[in-house]
């Protein structure tokens, strides 16, 4: 299945580009048809995830199967452990299925691999630079990323060196949220304040500037849903 756009009039690109130059944020609403939101919705609910975390200064990815493994106790103390190593140190816990990364191994499913497509397509990367003013974009990568109950990203700016990232997309796929249930993609004042803080709205297309200092608050415990999107960042080749 391939996505499609949904149309954006002349006045709407041109208030996303004003927004973007000015804070270096914008959403764009309903970016795609809504029947093809929905079907990417739920083959995203059918996917494979991943644990992802850090331990120490690195990366970990933690298999399902690894993680049904443990036991009731041993499951707790990891996850007191994460919850531990976030309280002063650049932390996260959430689900991935690398989209990218199968693609390019040639084991991604039909689904993301023709998504992967599209998102690297010249209607959705012409759009991106028309947007964002960017001309040297020519490449998206893409991971889905579920947040469940307790999950979070703490603050970080998107920056890899040499991974030639101009913007970073958060294209939400979750059909109905309500904020109380947390999961915003919150942005840091330098005044030690929340600047601004979207909410992960279906179907719309999150983009923000890198670097920009923001994190995903915790899904709340009263949270009527998982938090589902396609993520990923807008680069040169």
């Amino acid at each position: 299945m391939t996505p499609n756009l949904a149309p954006l009039t002349e006045p709407q690109r041109a208030a996303i580009r004003q927004r973007l130059a000015r804070s270096g944020r914008a959403q764009v609403d309903g970016v795609l048809i809504e029947a093809d939101a929905l079907a990417l919705h739920r083959a995203a609910v059918q996917a494979e995830y991943n644990v992802v975390t850090r331990r120490g200064s690195g990366h970990v990815d933690l298999p399902a199967a690894w993680l049904a493994s443990l036991t009731p106790q041993q499951k707790t103390g990891l996850g007191q452990a994460v919850q531990a190593s976030a309280r002063d140190d650049f932390q996260y816990l959430y689900d991935n299925h690398p989209i990218y990364d199968l693609a390019e191994a040639g084991q991604a499913a039909p689904v993301w691999a023709e998504l992967l497509a599209f998102l690297n397509g010249e209607a959705f990367l012409g759009l991106m630079r028309d947007l964002t003013g960017e001309p040297r974009i020519a490449l998206a990568d893409a991971q889905l990323t579920r947040f469940r109950v307790g999950h979070f990203l703490t603050e970080h700016d998107d920056h890899a060196e040499g991974k030639n990232r101009f913007f970073a997309y958060v294209l939400n796929l979750t059909p109905a949220w309500r904020i109380e249930w947390g999961g915003l993609l919150a942005f840091h004042g330098a005044d030690g304040n929340v600047a601004e803080a979207f909410t992960p709205r279906f179907n719309t297309l999150n983009l923000l500037k890198v670097p920009s200092p923001h994190s995903v608050t915790q899904i709340a415990l009263s949270a009527g849903a998982e938090r589902i999107s396609v993520t990923g960042w807008l680069r040169a080749s």
